[in-house]
């Protein structure tokens, strides 16, 4: 059950923890938790539960692992200032098993609220429902910025280096 991944010669502590086992176990619970918490707050269906849920992940994993530049330790001279957290785990390789699974979920997701909620709520609104637009379109953001092409590229220069 435990992803055994070779630990990198220079370790970048940014990046370093999501190598250790239970990590993967660790972040589903915390997604799994996150739901319980929408539903006993909110009192809503579980559709739009998982829908709160896949929007608020969106959200948290664009911004860090998208977005966000460089480490928040001083100890690493600033050599990875110029790079997001996903161009910087296991020092850039691609398609290695935590980036697959990082890859995964967010389409996971959009498959639990795709049987809770799309097949029922979409057809019923003939399919103009808004939820399927805003959780189809992070889908296709969250796994489109994972893609292998998209290491380092910063569409229309949107967050690059000047």
């Amino acid at each position: 059950m435990y992803v055994k991944a070779e630990p990198a010669t220079d370790v970048n502590r940014n990046t370093e923890w999501f190598t250790y086992p239970g990590v993967w176990t660790t972040y589903m619970l915390i997604v799994c938790m996150s739901l319980l918490l929408v539903l006993s707050i909110f009192g809503c269906s579980a559709g739009m539960a998982w829908t709160i849920v896949h929007l608020c992940h969106f959200a948290v994993t664009y911004h860090f692992f998208h977005w966000k530049k460089g480490t928040p330790f001083a100890d690493d001279q600033g050599i990875y200032n110029g790079l997001t957290w996903w161009e910087q785990i296991e020092n850039g390789k691609q398609l290695t098993r935590n980036r697959k699974f990082l890859t995964v979920v967010p389409v996971v997701l959009r498959l639990m609220i795709g049987e809770l909620w799309y097949l029922i709520a979409s057809h019923t609104t003939d399919y103009q429902n808004p939820m399927l637009f805003f959780n189809t379109l992070a889908v296709f953001v969250l796994v489109v910025a994972k893609f292998p092409h998209m290491h380092k590229v910063r569409i229309f220069g949107i967050n690059a280096d000047h």
